[in-house]
């Protein structure tokens, strides 16, 4: 954060030394200390909410994209209404050979042996 050389930090503790006095050096260091820690907390705290928030709309963004893909994905151009009954014609990039509407009979039931109908 600061970048202050050894020397540097020598020189400001003989001047705080002859400003304050050796009977209040220990205290006004301890109080230096806690400020620097609550400091350097608070930072550290401030930069991992930053990054957090960073991240978030990050996927919020990836989000937002992967929807906007899928919306577009499922979208089917307009087509005239179909009649009921009958079935609409599968999309033209469509995988799913097209079928003509034919009127399809339900499957029979297999019919019992002549034995089994007697009884």
């Amino acid at each position: 954060m600061f970048d202050f050389s050894f020397g540097e930090l020598v020189v400001l503790a003989v001047i705080a030394l002859l400003v304050v006095g050796p009977d209040k050096m220990p205290e006004m260091a301890r109080t230096a200390g806690r400020w620097y820690g609550v400091l350097r907390r608070t930072l550290t705290g401030v930069r991992a909410e930053v990054e957090q928030q960073l991240l978030l709309d990050d996927l919020r963004r990836e989000a937002d994209q992967l929807r906007n893909l899928a919306n577009e994905d499922l979208l089917v151009p307009p087509s005239a209404p179909q009649p009921p009954g009958e079935i609409p014609p599968p999309p033209a990039n469509s995988a799913v050979p097209a079928v003509e509407n034919e009127a399809v009979a339900p499957p029979s039931l297999p019919t019992p042996p002549a034995e089994e109908r007697l009884h």
